[in-house]
């Protein structure tokens, strides 16, 4: 066979072994930046907004007379949310200042008898001993009266505890309190949401934990909003999540769920992102899903940076 024979036939495997190479080696080159960019750039795309909710419990009982707010409404610090029916704290507050009056007139005429006895003892008309007890039942007086200006405050302080007000700026959520409601002191009766308190949880691998450090920048990208980026910053990573193997008490004992041991899934550790500007026609609500980018590649734009 001619070396001519020989190199043709030798050459059409020689260039599918060169282009098979070269896949080879683009395949690896873009696993290994895709590596890179995993890395450099965490994202997840379980990410939930969350903000606080104030339950608003009343401080003292009573029926609900009149409930001054409705479902999903906006409410700011001092609004009216209820009114518990006043009626028994206006008498007790009539009751103590009653009581207060009576010992006022008291200690009038014990420090009257007290500056009398002074008086006679001086001119050694009146023992000592009498002396002593006009005086203590002065001091007596004095303090029974400081002790029914207490509970004179104390009956003022629960006569304004029967009007609930906002706590915080807020959205009421799920209102079912009505008028005639017999309300239990510490039992939450409105719930809001602190409008001023949201937040961007983004549950990231443990595998993505190196590459996050506190103070990074932060996409978000709301499900419902794509392409409306908002900027924001990691404020925190949690410290830890709950051991669903361990015992429920003291006592008792653990129910470990069985796993397969080739598969090992990644825990997800939540991490705090705290929005730096939120654009002005935009309406956060609590549980919207995101998905959330750590050192994003792409600058946002100014307005979702907040320049």
């Amino acid at each position: 066979m001619s070396i001519a024979n020989r190199l043709s036939r030798l050459l059409p495997a020689a260039i599918r072994v060169s282009v098979t190479a070269a896949m080879v080696a683009v395949a690896a080159f873009a696993l290994h930046w895709v590596s890179q960019q995993r890395d450099a750039h965490p994202w997840t795309r379980d990410g939930q907004v969350m903000a606080q909710v104030v339950q608003v419990a009343p401080r003292v009982a009573g029926p609900v007379l009149a409930v001054h707010v409705s479902d999903n409404q906006r409410v700011r610090v001092g609004d009216p949310l209820f009114t518990l029916d006043p009626t028994l704290f206006e008498q007790a507050l009539k009751q103590a200042q009653a009581d207060l009056t009576q010992l006022q007139a008291q200690a009038v005429d014990a420090a009257a008898d007290a500056r009398r006895a002074t008086e006679l003892l001086q001119r050694k008309v009146l023992s000592q001993q009498d002396y002593d007890l006009k005086t203590t039942l002065q001091e007596s007086k004095a303090a029974a009266v400081a002790a029914a200006q207490v509970q004179v405050e104390t009956a003022r302080m629960k006569l304004g505890f029967t009007r609930v007000t906002a706590p915080v700026n807020g959205y009421v959520t799920n209102l079912q309190l009505d008028q005639g409601t017999f309300a239990a002191v510490g039992e939450p009766l409105v719930a809001l949401v602190d409008a001023d308190s949201f937040w961007i949880a983004a549950y990231f691998k443990e595998t993505d934990l190196p590459h996050i450090r506190v103070g990074d920048p932060a996409a978000v990208r709301l499900l419902g909003q794509p392409d409306q980026p908002l900027a924001g910053r990691v404020a925190s990573i949690a410290f830890g999540i709950a051991e669903r193997n361990q015992a429920a008490g003291p006592g008792r004992l653990a129910q470990v769920n069985p796993t397969v041991e080739w598969i090992r899934l990644a825990q997800r550790i939540p991490v705090r992102i705290q929005l730096t500007a939120l654009p002005p026609d935009l309406q956060l609500r609590l549980g919207l899903t995101a998905s959330v980018s750590v050192n994003p590649s792409h600058p946002l734009p100014a307005a979702a940076a907040g320049h």
